[in-house]
């Protein structure tokens, strides 16, 4: 990956001074660079942070565990005890099925990785790091694909285009990362419950973009021309499928039929320079694995990597008290979700839906504190409640997201509430957004083609009390900053101190429920948003990198 403080050389800026906050330096402004510098630093220090959590008789979450450590490492064996590092067990399965108890830890050797393997937290249990070196991997990726064996010649064009056939059927893959520097683009075939099409799509966002006549009339899906640029793919997990639409495989009005059932089927990668598995190292699949999904209670993830999924991979919506700190969370997202007609309502638009999202919270008194979240199909984190999701109605309170980095996400954090009326019931409260950098959403081009916001205040008027937005730096995104899809000043999360920076021709702000929807101007978005101690930076050009 590029270094953030690499991405921009030079910047010029436009002085506005607005009468309830303030933007600084007209030529070249060195705030611009110090943001850049100051999110480096803070990167460098998620990615190389030690392990500090102890014993001690009180159980402090993310400082203290009170119950026995157990040790996992690749070079240990299940038939061990755990309990110290010289008889460490070897495989997570060892650990879900473990009687941990609460205050126990679990340290999983650092520079280790584990895949495909959902992590079945317990109750009050920490789930750390120990060693030396990059944190533990939990990754969604069935396994490495560098290596020649790996890839064989499939097919090769008069003009020296080559694709190429991965070594064994795959689940369906939402992207191929390659030395964790380069996300190959994926291209979408329509399943129409016999075969796969080629798709009209994929920039379907409401029912009126999507003719399904249209779409079951075209020709079958062909490989060799629709790879028709270098470092695309198809993958072909079709095994499993059922033969009527609408299908869905996870997440809404899920089919019990097929959900949990994992499709697979050929991969193929169109790379020119040569086989893929000899030009690259390291390849990872982005494929369907909830990693840590429905965390329990008073449980603390610390110094993990958590990543290469094809859907969102950390979840705090069930269990309350739930701490996720100092932890990587990379390259996640582009699964299919659904293959549908255009009268099926999916949560994005009809045809097919991709899945994506980092890490969520919905349950009470989760803290996600100090992590790096980068490369994210979609949404890198935030606060959703889903009414339609739960047997009674309930409130988020006293959720956090405090000295993050989120990087190269196709949306930023996001705010977001179903109900289309306020229901008191139902309502975010006390919930914070607090010292977080926002870099450079939705700019890279594999990512979810919809808005992308750094901040994302969506679904109805998001009844609230007492929710802050503070002293967080908003910086470039590929469509408006700050998205609020229903504006409601008495409902609106309290704006206090952030740093809004923007490319000059694009909004500051979208709101759809305003008749001059979109906001260019520092003063008026200022005034919108209330933010009396707020800074703008308008830049005269896109940064360089973009």
């Amino acid at each position: 990956m590029k270094r953030i403080s690499a991405l921009i050389l030079t910047l010029s800026m436009l002085l506005t001074l607005t009468a309830c906050g303030k933007t600084v330096v007209p030529e070249e402004d060195p705030r611009v660079q110090e943001i850049l510098s100051e999110a480096e630093v803070r990167r460098q220090a998620i990615l190389y942070s030690e392990t500090a959590i102890v014993k001690d008789d009180t159980y402090v979450m993310g400082e203290t565990y009170t119950g026995t450590a157990y040790y996992v490492s690749n070079s240990g064996d299940d038939r061990n005890d755990g309990k110290t590092p010289e008889t460490a067990w070897a495989t997570l399965g060892q650990v879900n099925q473990a009687d941990l108890q609460y205050g126990d830890a679990v340290f999983f050797e650092r520079g280790g990785i584990w895949r495909s393997t959902t992590v079945e937290t317990r109750p009050g249990v920490t789930y750390s790091a120990y060693g030396e070196g990059a944190k533990p991997r939990i990754c969604a990726s069935p396994e490495n694909g560098g290596g020649l064996d790996c890839w064989s010649l499939w097919w090769e064009g008069g003009k020296g285009e080559k694709i190429w056939l991965y070594h064994r059927d795959m689940p369906d893959c939402g992207a191929i990362v390659l030395n964790e520097e380069e996300v190959t683009q994926k291209i979408l075939g329509f399943w129409d419950g016999h075969q796969y099409l080629n798709y009209i799509g994929p920039n379907n966002q409401n029912d009126d973009d999507f003719n399904t006549e249209q779409q079951m009339s075209q020709p079958v899906f062909d490989v060799k021309e629709q790879l028709s640029a270098d470092l695309t793919f198809f993958s072909q997990a079709d095994s499993k499928l059922p033969d009527a639409l609408p299908i869905f495989l996870t997440g809404w009005n899920v089919d019990e039929s097929c959900y949990a059932q994992t499709s697979v089927g050929p991969l193929y990668f169109r790379c020119d320079e040569g086989n893929p598995g000899e030009i690259f190292q390291n390849i990872e699949f982005q494929t369907h694995t909830p990693l840590f999904d429905g965390i329990a209670e008073d449980c603390t993830l610390d110094n993990l990597f958590v990543g290469f999924a094809g859907d969102g991979c950390i979840n705090a919506t069930e269990g309350e008290n739930v701490v996720i700190q100092n932890c990587e969370v990379g390259w996640v997202g582009g699964i299919v979700g659904s293959y549908n007609t255009g009268d099926t309502i999916t949560g994005y638009g009809p045809g097919i839906q991709r899945l994506a999202g980092g890490l969520g919270a919905r349950a009470n008194g989760a803290k996600i504190i100090n992590n790096y979240v980068h490369n994210m199909y979609h949404a890198g984190g935030g606060i959703e409640i889903f009414q339609e999701q739960n047997d009674k109605l309930q409130c988020s309170t006293d959720i956090s997201f405090i000295g993050n980095l989120f990087y190269h996400c196709a949306s930023g954090v996001t705010f977001f509430n179903w109900d289309k009326e306020a229901n008191p019931e139902h309502q975010f409260k006390n919930c914070t957004y607090e010292d977080n950098y926002v870099m450079f959403t939705g700019t890279e081009s594999w990512m979810d083609s919809g808005y992308a916001p750094a901040f994302v205040h969506e679904g109805g008027p998001n009844m609230q009390e007492g929710c802050s937005v503070r002293n967080n730096v908003f910086f470039v995104a590929r469509t408006a900053l700050v998205y609020v899809e229903q504006y409601d000043q008495t409902y609106f999360p309290k704006f206090s101190g952030n740093t809004y920076v923007q490319y000059k021709d694009y909004p500051f702000i979208l709101c759809e429920s305003r008749e001059e929807s979109e906001i260019f101007s520092a003063e008026v978005a200022l005034l919108f948003l209330k933010d009396d101690e707020g800074t703008v930076l308008s830049l005269s050009k896109l940064p360089e990198g973009l």
